[in-house]
């Protein structure tokens, strides 16, 4: 406010020195100017403080330079006097024309400032202002546009305004130029231009026309904004955005999953079944993780078997069942490699598409058989993933899910793939827990048939002993009975003895306490004496026994761990050949290898049980009401023996009636050896 006073006082100062310039000056030049013209140099006084000091200045200098003439020549010093009406309208007009001077200088004087004000607020705008006419030419370039683009006015001013947009932007500048044209409004809008260093600036852009004094729009102002820092905040808050979004969505993908296998968990542990467990499994799955399920696991001779299964249309089980056992039958016989065999192979998760899907039918056989091709437009796959079943690190099977093209028609996911992965784990957990349970049963099954065999075996000599025992100590027995007792004694005793030196031969066996002594043997020797071993029992049933060996075959071993070996094998033979068959012993070399064969013409073995035939305590009859005694360790203890040895031992029959041939093979030592 003080300021602005003093510059008002400046003014007025100024005007009031111009006014005594003006006056000394016109009385001066008075000899020469006379009356003609009193007001002349007057009026560049009234100018001068119109001009620098505005209208209020300027009337100050009107209203004394009237009054300096009017009191200047009513003295006798003037030689004009203004007496009459005449001389008092050209005051008056005086004063008019002064104030108009001094209003229309103010005016210009106002206009003026404003345009430098203007000019000034353009100049120090932070913002980029351009002006450019109708063809899209740079008219002018403040200091802001000189930042923001790089560009100096003097390279700017007379270039089109491409110089500042990207080749692919460019039809922007040519909608605007025709809006602006037809005279249409151009809303705000952000876009991206170049700098001179040729990197991209994100602006936001609002377009002014520009008109003449006629209203004709001649071009316009463009006011351009650099929008990126807040662009990069915008990104940045989308991205938090859609983050904690992400986030959202897994925390409540974590929790459904968690949900899921809570659910799974506890229908795997509500039963130790092992076809309980699965078919469990397969359905409490579906459909989560697809519309269909398989489950194959490898049998012990290696082959995959379908084990269970599971669809989300019930109707349609019984088809998916009958299309997995075709496909696997089909590319059993025809070599190819299934989905399954790949995964089994590799070990790994295997995820099919669509298209892979399509891609595998193409390659069945041509044409594919109507069963097969009915089934498979029953079930419709569309994709498959297929996940390992471990157990203690070895893939032991499959497990397989699918979606179709009647249900869920979808891909699988990440996700989905480490859903089923985290499935299959649990899985094969409870199958292994179910197995362990069925082998624990198994075992406890068999321990009770052990201890129930070895009482019988034990009490039935026993018994036989006891019996003779008292019959001798009762002294009423001749001579030939005492004799028949004392047989009857021994040979009951000798039974026990073997069957306390079989489980003595097992334990040692069992605890790595059994001894070799290892030397070179003739095998066929060995051979022979255990025929004569067992020819008494061969005789009392009728049962013939054939020989066929070479003169002598050598090996290295423990002749009388081989001797029980034989004997054992014998003996089994004639336990379980009727009256009147043939037992036929081979001994050969074949391969660098002694083989030594036992084959029977006896009851054969069943195929279910020919697997389990060297197991410890196993027996095809294992009650206490079968025909033929023992323990079932004769077998046992024979694999035990040839496997220290080196050796190998297999059991081969071609079912019930067809006998049994059991085939021991023995290394030979090498020339020289």
């Amino acid at each position: 406010m003080a300021a602005r006073s003093d510059s008002r006082a400046r003014a007025y100062g100024l005007a009031c020195l111009t006014f005594l310039l003006a006056a000394l000056l016109r009385f001066a030049v008075d000899p020469w100017l006379g009356e003609s013209f009193p007001f002349l140099l007057y009026f560049p006084a009234i100018l001068i403080a119109a001009r620098y000091g505005g209208f209020g200045p300027g009337l100050l200098v009107t209203a004394l330079s009237a009054a300096a003439l009017r009191i200047g020549y009513r003295v006798p010093l003037g030689v004009f006097a203004m007496g009459g009406p005449m001389e008092l309208l050209q005051v008056v007009r005086f004063v008019a024309v002064g104030a108009v001077i001094s209003g229309l200088i103010h005016i210009v004087r106002a206009a003026r400032s404003d345009q430098w004000r203007l000019a000034a607020i353009v100049e120090s705008s932070d913002d980029a202002i351009v002006g450019k006419d109708l063809e899209g030419n740079i008219t002018s370039w403040n200091r802001g546009a000189e930042r923001l683009f790089g560009f100096s006015a003097a390279e700017a001013v007379g270039r089109s305004m491409t110089l500042i947009i990207p080749a692919e932007r460019r039809a922007e500048e040519d909608e605007i130029l025709h809006r602006i044209r037809s005279g249409q409004r151009v809303e705000p809008f952000e876009t991206l231009r170049r700098r001179k260093d040729g990197s991209h600036v994100e602006v936001s852009i609002r377009i002014s026309p520009i008109s003449d004094d006629s209203g004709t729009i001649v071009g316009a102002s463009k006011i351009a904004r650099d929008i990126t820092d807040r662009k990069r905040i915008e990104r940045l808050q989308a991205e938090l955005v859609e983050r904690q979004r992400m986030a959202n969505d897994e925390a409540v993908a974590a929790r459904d999953r968690l949900a899921f296998l809570s659910e799974v968990s506890a229908a795997l542990s509500a039963s130790l079944d092992y076809e309980e467990t699965i078919d469990r499994a397969v359905h409490v799955a579906l459909p989560r993780l697809g519309d269909y399920c398989n489950v194959l696991v490898a049998t012990d001779d290696g082959p995959l078997r379908h084990v269970a299964w599971g669809h989300v249309d019930r109707s349609k089980e019984r088809a998916l069942r009958d299309l997995a056992v075709r496909v696997l039958e089909i590319a059993d016989a025809k070599g190819i490699q299934t989905f399954a065999d790949r995964v089994m192979k590799s070990g790994e998760t295997m995820v099919v598409s669509h298209e892979q899907v399509l891609e595998a039918v193409s390659l069945l056989p041509s044409p594919l058989p109507a069963e097969l091709a009915e089934l498979g437009d029953a079930v419709r796959a569309y994709a498959y993933v297929g996940a390992p079943l471990r157990v203690r690190g070895r893939v032991v099977g499959v497990m397989s899910f699918g979606t179709t093209e009647d249900h869920s028609r979808r891909e699988y996911s990440d996700a989905d793939v480490g859903m089923v992965e985290e499935f299959a784990r649990r899985v094969s957990v409870a199958v292994e827990n179910a197995r362990l349970f069925r082998k624990a049963d198994e075992l406890n099954r068999l321990k009770d048939e052990f201890l129930a065999t070895l009482s019988h075996e034990l009490r039935t000599p026993l018994s036989a002993v006891l019996g003779w025992s008292r019959m001798l100590a009762s002294g009423q027995l001749d001579p030939e009975k005492v004799k028949q007792a004392a047989e009857a004694i021994e040979r009951n005793a000798q039974a026990q003895a073997k069957i306390v030196d079989d489980i003595l031969d097992v334990a040692r066996g069992m605890g790595g306490n059994l001894r070799l002594e290892m030397k070179p043997f003739d095998l066929v020797a060995v051979a022979h004496r255990s025929v004569e071993a067992v020819a008494p029992a061969a005789l009392g049933k009728k049962i013939h026994i054939e020989v066929r060996a070479p003169a002598a075959l050598v090996t290295v071993g423990d002749a009388n761990r081989l001797q029980q070996v034989v004997w054992n094998l014998m003996s089994n033979a004639l336990k379980f050949t009727p009256a009147g068959g043939k037992v036929t012993v081979d001994v050969e070399s074949i391969d660098q290898h002694a083989e030594l064969r036992v084959s029977d013409t006896g009851i054969g073995i069943p195929a279910s049980f020919l697997p389990f035939v060297f197991d410890k305590f196993r027996q095809a009859d294992a009650s206490v009401t079968r025909q033929q005694g023992g323990l079932g360790l004769g077998l046992a203890i024979a694999r035990h023996l040839v496997e220290l040895h080196g050796g190998s031992i297999e059991a081969h029959s071609d079912g019930e009636g067809s006998g049994a041939m059991f085939v021991v093979r023995l290394p030979l030592p090498a020339r020289g050896d």
